[in-house]
């Protein structure tokens, strides 16, 4: 008998499959009832090479048309009406409402200080430390998950979908592009308070898991440099049910059911 594992190593999946599978799974309806979850709350992480950014997004309006046009299974089902909300695009709405973006922009350079202040050609591979940057701290002040500010905003964009049955199902995009003043584990909470239970919400991450020693669930995003061993690590996800409950069989090795929120910790 193959070895799944083995598989996976030598083949490892594509984009395009991928997303085939994320169609298959959430096209039934348990998955769209929020059913297959154990009692916990339909929240999923959908992790992918952060290489592979343009392609996702090229793909999720392709998945979302996929799903909405979709045949019913039976004759008591419908189409689902699914919500995208970016969180980048969210941001930039707020400073725009709050009549602060153009402030924003223009005070970015300066804030920035340290040897980085004159680089503003975009060159630079770093990451910004958010502790030794004025910019960033500035921003997680503002975006800060209990502030209100960007839970109001995420809440209203799902209420005025929801009444308009657009949002049997909710994507969330646009994390790697609010990094590092949203991390992912705010958002993981975040989610659990804004969306009901039964939602199923998937948040499109551009990284990978990593299990510590101590078997805590760690989010990284990814350089190009550790998509080697993002491949070889497939096969201890697969055999790994401690937190995440795989779905939809072997094969949909980056779509895992995110089952305990106080085990997330976020070192992006």
């Amino acid at each position: 008998m193959t070895n799944p594992d083995d598989e996976i190593r030598r083949h490892p999946r594509t984009i395009e499959q991928d997303f085939e599978g994320l169609f298959r799974t959430m096209r039934s309806r348990r998955f769209r009832n929020g059913e297959d979850t154990g009692g916990e709350p339909a929240n999923y992480i959908y992790a992918y090479p952060p290489e592979q950014e343009l392609e996702v997004e090229r793909r999720i309006p392709m998945l979302v048309n996929r799903l909405q046009s979709m045949d019913p299974v039976d004759s008591n089902d419908s189409a689902p009406g699914v919500l995208v909300i970016d969180l980048y695009e969210t941001v930039i709405h707020i400073m725009q409402s709050d009549d602060i973006l153009e402030s924003v922009i223009g005070q970015e350079a300066e804030m920035h200080g340290g040897e980085n202040a004159d680089n503003t050609d975009g060159d630079s591979d770093e990451w910004p430390h958010l502790q030794e940057d004025d910019f960033y701290q500035a921003l997680a002040g503002m975006f800060d998950a209990d502030a209100g500010e960007l839970k109001d905003a995420l809440a209203n964009q799902y209420q005025d979908a929801a009444a308009e049955q657009r949002a049997h199902v909710v994507f969330l995009t646009g994390i790697g592009h609010v990094y590092p003043y949203i991390r992912a584990h705010a958002m993981l909470d975040l989610i659990q308070k804004i969306f009901p239970a039964s939602i199923p919400v998937v948040l499109f991450f551009p990284g990978k898991y990593e299990k510590t020693a101590t078997t805590v669930s760690v989010m990284r995003l990814l350089t190009s440099s550790d998509f080697d061993s993002l491949i070889r690590s497939y096969g201890k996800w697969l055999s790994d049910n401690t937190t995440y409950t795989q779905l939809d069989e072997w094969y949909e090795v980056m779509f895992h059911f995110w089952m305990k929120t106080t085990t997330i910790r976020s070192s992006m």
